[in-house]
């Protein structure tokens, strides 16, 4: 039975929020429920590379839920195409519809909303306040965060002033293990260090010196293939697998690697063989070459 409205930390869905961020909401938290051992909040925050409460404001309906995220809780809880999306369709209905107004939809028609004429007037009045301060602030961000002091051009316009975009989550070591690599900072510094080429795959050992962490990417495969990246020893947790769900590329989630040799990846293709990576002759421990 399909619950009426998500139950996180609160409880409570933020109010206003659409009818298709309340459904999406709910559809994530049975996708936690449903998954293997019903893991808790922390746990799936951990290895999705997110903090717990942010996946609670996501599982409450509080805040829209980015693509990647969502893809990534996907992979994670081992979703079918169809239920990842379904879960898509969601997320792109819910920035596309409007707020719920409860104002408006609890009051009887002829009834008085509370609001006079005064109330309007402040409204408008705060409104015009926070475009002054708007304006405000963006003409006095003129120096460049270099600390150098470089004046930069200041913005011509309000409306050209846009929010930063929230950082993704950082880790080292042992705390990148099992996390998705694309939901860290490890894939900016992230380099080839291993490929290996069979079956029309190609299989490739990412590895991130930042980090100390690695994993497997597989291209050119089908679904049912598998991608897999092995660290120190070749048991858990020192071992990732993936089987591919759609699409022509795959990874694997990080394991932990002091050195871009501590690890391997291998593709295992449905029905053919395995092919696993083969050390690059530029790359050595410590200075990887970018490819």
């Amino acid at each position: 039975m399909r619950q009426n409205r998500p139950v996180g930390q609160t409880g409570e869905p933020e109010p206003g929020a659409s009818p298709a961020r309340v459904e999406l909401a709910c559809l994530l938290q049975q996708w936690r429920k449903d998954a293997d051992k019903a893991p808790t909040q922390k746990t799936v925050a951990r290895h999705v590379g997110l903090n717990q409460a942010t996946l609670s404001r996501y599982e409450n309906a509080k805040q829209d839920v980015p693509e990647a995220v969502i893809r990534s809780l996907a992979q994670f809880y081992k979703r079918t195409d169809e239920d990842l999306a379904r879960a898509l369709d969601l997320r792109t209905r819910s920035t596309d519809e409007p707020p719920v107004d409860h104002a408006e939809r609890d009051t009887a028609p002829g009834s008085r909303t509370g609001r006079s004429k005064n109330g309007k007037a402040l409204l408008l009045g705060v409104a015009a306040a926070v475009v002054l301060v708007g304006g405000a602030v963006a003409a006095t961000l003129h120096f460049s965060g270099s600390g150098t002091g470089t004046p930069t051009p200041a913005t011509s316009s309000a409306a050209s002033v846009r929010p930063a975009a929230a950082p993704n989550a950082s880790c080292s070591g042992s705390t990148c293990v099992h996390a998705e690599p694309t939901a860290t900072v490890c894939q900016n510094d992230a380099v080839t260090t291993a490929e290996g080429r069979d079956f029309g795959v190609h299989i490739e050992l990412r590895y991130s010196p930042g980090c100390h962490a690695a994993w497997g990417k597989l291209t050119g495969s089908s679904p049912g293939d598998r991608v897999q990246v092995f660290g120190k020893e070749d048991n858990p947790p020192h071992q990732e697998e993936y089987r591919q769900q759609t699409g022509r590329t795959a990874h694997t989630q990080m394991v932990e690697a002091s050195g871009p040799n501590d690890s391997r990846a291998c593709a295992v293709i449905d029905s053919r063989g395995t092919v696993c990576t083969s050390p690059l002759p530029s790359a050595v421990p410590g200075t990887p070459t970018p490819r």
